[in-house]
């Protein structure tokens, strides 16, 4: 049984977020404001100017984690930034710092589940289901959980997925994450204390991964497929590059 997350797997909870009015609704009240705050356009916010009254001159402006965890996200997209920007001529560019933590969220998801299911076994208050219980859905990381998730999911410019309140405030999109990961847990050992065959304790483990995306999109917005990348460079010479994917932008 291939406990993998799996392109097919992806497309099948893009489109049903892209076909749910409520994922797209909420999606926009959680982007900029905490859950309980006014819903805002997240599209109209895209627009505003994000214009400062002092700037710290050099190869490439500084980059800010806020209250988030990212230091080893930003670290390594801040040495591609640098690369980017000499052999293009350019000075103001970031990568998208959101898009790398959707993808880091969901495979940390991934992961505790199938920790869930591979320990069923353990009692329920036993070192492993508690370390297990305790963090599954943190910001943290390191050098080679950003190297295989910079493989398989790519780079976007921050222009195509922008931060997002919760991106930068990211305790309570954490917390409201594990509480449902740890509801999940309890359901997985309850499901596999009665015998599911494992068919269909993946398929449930695939549905509960699928709400979690769900989360994700609310809080961070939707990852893109495709996008168009334009850019002026240090001259004003004008950059267009078309029809990119992720990984194509990587590589």
């Amino acid at each position: 049984m291939d406990k993998s997350i799996t392109k097919k797997m992806i497309n099948n909870y893009q489109e049903e977020c892209n076909n749910s009015v409520k994922i797209k609704l909420s999606r926009n009240a959680a982007t900029h404001n905490e859950i309980t705050d006014l819903a805002m356009d997240w599209d109209e916010f895209r627009k505003i100017d994000h214009s400062f009254s002092e700037t710290i001159t050099g190869e490439m402006k500084i980059t800010n984690q806020k209250s988030s965890g990212r230091c080893w996200g930003f670290a390594g997209l801040n040495l591609f930034r640098v690369y980017l920007g000499r052999k293009h001529n350019i000075r103001n560019f970031e990568f998208s710092q959101t898009y790398f933590m959707f993808w880091d969220k969901l495979e940390k998801s991934n992961y505790f589940l199938n920790s869930i299911i591979s320990t069923a076994n353990s009692s329920w208050n036993s070192r492993i289901i508690m370390h297990l219980l305790d963090n599954p859905i943190q910001d943290g990381g390191q050098w080679d959980m950003w190297v295989n998730l910079i493989n398989k999911y790519g780079v976007v410019p921050k222009s195509e997925m922008p931060e997002t309140y919760q991106s930068s405030r990211s305790m309570r999109m954490n917390r409201m994450i594990t509480r449902k990961l740890r509801e999940f847990a309890k359901e997985l050992r309850d499901a596999i204390k009665n015998n599911i065959d494992e068919e269909n304790l993946f398929n449930m483990k695939n549905d509960m991964l699928n709400i979690i995306y769900k989360m994700l999109v609310i809080h961070l917005g939707a990852p893109p497929n495709k996008f168009t990348w334009q850019i002026r460079d240090k001259k004003k010479n004008f950059l267009r590059f078309e029809d990119l994917t992720p990984q194509k932008f990587f590589s």
